[in-house]
């Protein structure tokens, strides 16, 4: 069994390889260990590696399109250490909190705007977008 990455460095091969594509398509081994938030259109949980045991806060963010009912959608995955996995459990979640957390640490997005293509990338960071 891998074990997770220390400091900067997070993750494994398997829940977090450099391709961001990749990672978008790792997430599907990985298990929800916490629902932080769970509104319709904004959701916040804690994602467990199945092979490494890094954790994962997740970020879902989505807008209603009242013309044409393409609601966009934004996700985001950044690591986090134990002690903001145990914190974010134990204080709870606000969208300052989530903002703040790792602010230079590579994180993962899937954006699926209006009238556009589903694309992964690496951002930094969390920035909750506007949601309803």
């Amino acid at each position: 069994m891998s074990s997770p990455r220390t400091d900067e460095h997070f993750g494994c091969e398997h829940c977090w390889p450099e391709s961001a594509e990749a990672a978008w398509a790792a997430r599907s081994a990985r298990r929800i260990e916490a629902e932080l938030i769970d509104e319709s259109h904004f959701i916040v949980t804690i994602q467990v590696c199945s092979v490494c045991s890094q954790r994962f806060v997740s970020v879902f963010t989505e807008t209603i399109d009242w013309v044409d009912g393409e609601d966009p959608q934004y996700r985001t995955l950044l690591p986090i250490t134990d002690l903001e996995c145990a914190a974010l459990k134990a204080d709870g979640v606000s969208e300052a909190r989530l903002n703040a957390l790792g602010p230079d640490r590579r994180s993962l997005r899937h954006d699926f705007p209006k009238g556009g293509l589903a694309r992964s990338y690496r951002g930094k960071g969390i920035t909750v977008g506007r949601h309803d």
